[in-house]
């Protein structure tokens, strides 16, 4: 049974199912005392979790992929009923949870937002 007020599930694509980086996904935002889910099942399908989301009325899915976790450490951000969507680097997602949270997810400036993290700062550092 889902919690009522969930503010976020955290999804996958691909990858198996990544159950074990969804559930490490949903501790950590817990810990951030923001509500999250994910879907009970080993290896679910993009479309069960959407509709998942849909029939609980969940707004804000974080999608993660294998590729996005182990190569560009990305995760999407993107919520429904404002249709809009944001890659946003792993050590900065609750805080953009949180600011977006905050705001209902309505400050559309959360959007345009770049998050700069030592991942893109080494990409600067690297010599031509």
């Amino acid at each position: 049974m889902i919690e009522p007020g969930i503010n976020v599930l955290v999804c996958s694509r691909g990858g198996g199912g990544l159950l074990e980086a969804r559930m490490e996904f949903v501790a950590e935002l817990w810990e951030a005392n923001i509500r999250a889910q994910f879907v009970p099942h080993p290896d679910p399908s993009l479309k069960e979790q959407y509709e998942y989301a849909s029939e609980h009325d969940i707004k804000c899915l974080l999608i993660i992929t294998e590729a996005g976790l182990s190569q560009t450490d990305l995760v999407k951000v993107r919520h429904f009923e404002l249709k809009k969507d944001k890659e946003v680097p792993r050590e900065e997602i609750v805080k953009f949870l949180t600011d977006a949270i905050s705001t209902q997810f309505r400050d559309h400036t959360i959007w345009k937002t770049m998050y700069i993290t030592s991942f893109f700062f080494s990409l600067l550092l690297v010599e031509v």
